[in-house]
Order: structure tokens, then sequence, then C-alpha cells
């Protein structure tokens, strides 16, 4: 193995270790914010559920990556203890891991637009309540996670089919040549596929109804704040009512605009990525760095992990009622260890007497 090879695969290693440190932490932060937003007065109304739903699956994805490292680190390294016939499951195993982690990612984007959806109905059709129902929000989501299996079902089929090349593929420096070669060699049907499901569906689609949305929403927030002042010779009951509908407004804009930001700067990177890929699947005689392009993958891979769990810094810093309720949580965990820590120690003192 040469230098740059070294380098390369102890640059990959670092970086599989930051990842499933991330994916851990980010993990604890996501079931922190179900667990928040679970005790929240509105847990019964559709933009509440659909946070938890988010959470969970941004939970689930983060699983899902952290299990794909740690069944590709055993299968990558040479475990001594490792039974061949163990380390040839894992490998089976972490292709489907990898399958996976894209619908989960796939469902978890759709839901983001969702969200999306329901602020601007909110903001912006204040009359159409009745489609911002529990009942229609459960539905909503469970029809785009049929709508994500489905597109994504032939990534399965090649796994177990080998009609692709395995992501297990320890040599950094080749895998991405390998890979572009033996998806060169697929039908047009699934390299179509890839297009409408990895490109359109999963990346651009759903950017172009997040800016729409997001922009209008912020607009007409904004016009609202512009057109209703600060009532003259009210009760204090209508005042108190007013500002907290204006902290409101500006609560949700400093809500959507981080949202916006973070799909712009975890997932058009991977868009990216994708796009180079299959051009060199359409045309084999473009050179480009294969090392460069893994490093590239494995930024973009860490940006979605990152914006897996973006979600609970936003909500510290604009969900005033979020705060409160996770200082509360943290507060009564913190009395309960120092309950249980004075019980143990009186316990103690009369067993000594």
């Amino acid at each position: 193995m040469t230098y740059v090879s070294l380098c390369s695969y102890s640059m990959a290693e670092t970086y599989g270790y930051f990842l499933s440190a991330l994916c851990l932490v980010d993990t604890t932060l996501n079931l922190l914010t179900l667990v928040v937003l679970r005790q929240k007065n509105n847990k019964k109304m559709s933009t509440n559920w659909l946070l938890q739903a988010s959470a969970v699956l941004d939970c689930l994805y983060l699983l899902t990556r952290l299990s794909f490292l740690v069944f590709r680190f055993f299968v990558c390294r040479d475990v001594e203890w490792l039974p061949p016939a163990v380390r040839r499951l894992f490998a089976t195993v972490t292709g489907y891991l990898e399958s996976s982690a894209s619908t989960i990612h796939l469902i978890s984007v759709w839901t983001v637009v969702v969200i999306t959806v329901d602020r601007y109905i909110v903001v912006c059709l204040p009359g159409e309540v009745r489609v911002r129902t529990l009942r229609f929000a459960k539905m909503i989501i469970g029809c785009v996670t049929v709508a994500s299996v489905v597109c994504c079902l032939p990534f399965f089929v090649e796994w177990k089919t080998g009609n692709t090349v395995s992501p297990l593929n320890c040599d950094v420096a080749k895998s991405v040549a390998i890979a572009d070669q033996q998806r060169g060699d697929w039908s047009w049907w699934l390299i179509s596929h890839q297009i409408v499901c990895d490109c359109f569906l999963r990346t651009a689609i759903p950017f172009v109804v997040l800016v729409m949305l997001s922009s209008r929403t912020i607009l007409r927030l904004c016009r609202m704040t512009r057109h209703f002042r600060t009532p003259r010779c009210r009760s204090r009951e209508q005042t108190k009512i007013f500002c907290k509908k204006r902290n409101w407004r500006r609560s949700l804009m400093a809500t959507v605009l981080p949202a916006m930001a973070l799909f712009i700067c975890c997932q058009l990177p991977q868009l990216g990525l994708r796009v180079i890929h299959l051009l060199r699947q359409v045309l084999p005689d473009v050179l480009l760095n294969d090392e460069v392009l893994q490093q590239s993958s494995d930024v973009a891979s860490g940006l979605l992990v990152v914006n897996a769990t973006a979600n609970f810094f936003v909500y510290c810093m604009v969900g005033v009622d979020f705060r409160r309720s996770l200082f509360r949580l943290l507060s009564a965990s913190c009395n309960a260890q120092r309950s249980v820590t004075l019980g143990r120690q009186t316990c103690e003192r009369s067993a000594r007497k």
C-alpha cells in the first residue's frame, strides 16, 4: 500500500470515528427534543405531531447510519476473533443498512416539506383550518412513507441481486471509481430511476417547494408585523394578547429562515455529487480525482448528519416554550437525582446508627 493510500485510509478511519461520535450525540439530542415536544400543551395539534415525527425520523436515520458505520468497521478491519461467516453476514447487512438510511432520509426530507406546507397554511391560508388536523397529518406522513419506500425499493433489490458494487470496498482511493464503472453497465431505466429518485424527488423538487413556500410565508409575516401596530388605549389583557401574537410571528419567522438555510447548506452538496456521479456513468471518458470525490462524499454525508440534529439548536434559539419545557425537564431530572442521593445518604446513616 502506497503512502497516499495509507493517508487516505487513515483519513477515512478518522472520519468514521468522528461521524460515529456525532451520530451518538445527535441521537441523544433528537430524543431529548422528542421528550420536550411530547410534554407541551399543544402536543395533539398537527404541527407539534409533525415536529415529533421529524425528530423520530432523524433518530432512525442517525441510528441507521451509526449501525452502517459499525458493521463496515468490523468488515473492513481484520478482526481476528470475527468468524468469516459472520463477516460475510455483516457485509450483507451493511448494504441493506445503507439502503434503509437512504429511504429514511427521503421520508425525512418530505416530512420537512409537509411541515413547511403546514406553516404556510397557518400564515397565508388561515381559512383552510380543516386540513390542519392530526388525522390528516398522519395520513399525509403515511402516504409519504409508502411512496418513499416504493421509490427506494430498487436500491434494496440491487444489493440483493448483486447488480451494484458493495459499499464495503475499504480502499477509499478506488471505491468511487469501481462503483461508477459498474454502475455504467446498468440499464438506462436504472439510471433514469436514479435521476428521478436521487436528484429530483430527494433534493430538487423539495428545494423548490421549500424556497417558494418559505419565501411567501416570510413575506406574509413581515407584512403582518408592519400592518399591526401596538394598540393604544386598550386594556392590559388585549395588549398582552397582541404581544403574544407578535412574538409568535417573530418566532415563526426565525424558525422558517434557519430551516431553509439548513436545507440549502446540507442537502444541495449531496445533489451536486449525485449529478457528478451520473455524468461519470453516462460519460466514462471524463477524468476526475477519485480521492477528491470520496472526500467530498464524506463531507456531504457529514452535512446530512448535521442537518438531522440542527432542529434541536434551532428550537432552543427561537422557541421560548421549548426552552422553558427543556429547563423544566432538566430541573425535574436534577431534583429527582438529588432526592435519590439524599435518600441513599439517609439510609446509610440509619444503618450506621
